[in-house]
């Protein structure tokens, strides 16, 4: 099947005016998929090397990505991952992508590229064939020669995306599935599930209405910017409250993340930075919307982290309960 692909993506170009009438007439006869279901679908990649600034990635037209898109920038440290900030996409290539050079973010060779798409947005495999495959016909009209390079990899990526589709489409979990770059053929998403879980918790108490992911930092807050989704984003915004009081809605709630963000350093600053901004988003989160049993509910925070352990830190929790009374003495 492999070699069928191959061979179609080699003599495309020959049959680029008869290719290009049937796809218009396709295109005209099919409408856009759309539905309610919202399972979200991760891109994920590597960069692979950065010259003057500019990253090339292994995720590419192949993948979805477009131009002028933006993606997630993590950074592996050690065991846990940072984030680091957002690129966005200069050119797009059927297996990889250059991004624009950025004044803020400093992209290295081994850095995790994220990006997402909600299962609506997603085509079937072959209406996903056929548009890739008219895509690359007009992006290479003008070419003289013709290049073999990561022709493999293109059809081996095209066969994944068709066999998944039907996947994706069963799934019945938040996360439905995932399109990943060559780089992660060997399974190496399996090392970052807890930055994944991370994630999805900090989506979740984003999607019911909170509004403490500035708490997290502004290199989270960036990042998740690319990876809520755009249905969690419009949750988020029907879930905030109604009032006629202008006064009443501009005001913070509870402590200010600056307030918090202090007392949390000022109790467990020997804890690594990563660790900081997670405890520092969930005193914010405990704050504004209080429970009954603080440790339960912290316990089950951290296992949904990159940093479990802290779940069986007793040092931790006991400095944890003291930041939140201090916090709450002071409204």
């Amino acid at each position: 099947m492999v070699l069928q692909y191959l061979c179609h993506l080699r003599y495309v170009r020959l049959a680029a005016c008869a290719l290009l009438l049937t796809l218009c007439t396709q295109a005209d006869a099919q409408t856009e998929f759309q539905g309610e279901r919202a399972g979200l679908i991760y891109g994920l990649g590597h960069v692979e090397r950065v010259a003057r600034g500019s990253a090339l990635i292994d995720l590419g037209d192949v993948h979805t990505l477009k131009v002028d898109e933006n993606v997630a920038v993590i950074r592996p440290v050690d065991n846990y991952y940072v984030p680091i900030g957002v690129l966005r996409v200069q050119h797009t290539y059927p297996t990889t992508c250059r991004t624009h050079r950025s004044n803020i973010v400093d992209p290295l060779p081994g850095d995790i590229i994220l990006f997402t798409r909600e299962f609506w947005q997603m085509k079937t495999g072959p209406l996903f064939r056929d548009q890739y495959l008219k895509q690359q016909i007009i992006k290479t009209s003008g070419n003289k020669g013709y290049s073999t390079f990561r022709r493999s990899d293109t059809a081996v990526a095209l066969m994944k995306y068709q066999s998944n589709h039907p996947k994706w489409e069963r799934a019945d979990a938040k996360v439905v599935g995932y399109i990943e770059g060559a780089s992660f053929s060997d399974g190496q998403r399996s090392s970052f599930e807890a930055l994944l879980r991370q994630i999805g918790m900090i989506r979740e108490y984003h999607r019911v209405g909170g509004r403490t992911l500035p708490a997290a930092g502004e290199k989270w807050e960036k990042v998740m910017s690319i990876l809520l989704g755009p249905t969690v984003i419009a949750q988020h915004e029907a879930a905030q409250p109604v009032s006629d009081d202008e006064d009443l809605l501009d005001e913070d709630f509870g402590p200010a993340v600056r307030d918090v963000r202090r007392v949390v350093r000022e109790r467990l600053f020997a804890r690594l930075d990563e660790e900081l901004d997670l405890i520092t988003y969930l005193v914010a989160t405990l704050l504004e919307d209080p429970v009954g049993n603080e440790r339960l509910w912290f316990i089950k925070q951290f296992g949904q982290s990159q940093f479990p352990d802290l779940a069986r830190d007793d040092a931790v929790f006991e400095q944890i309960r003291v930041i939140v009374r201090d916090l709450q003495d002071e409204l």
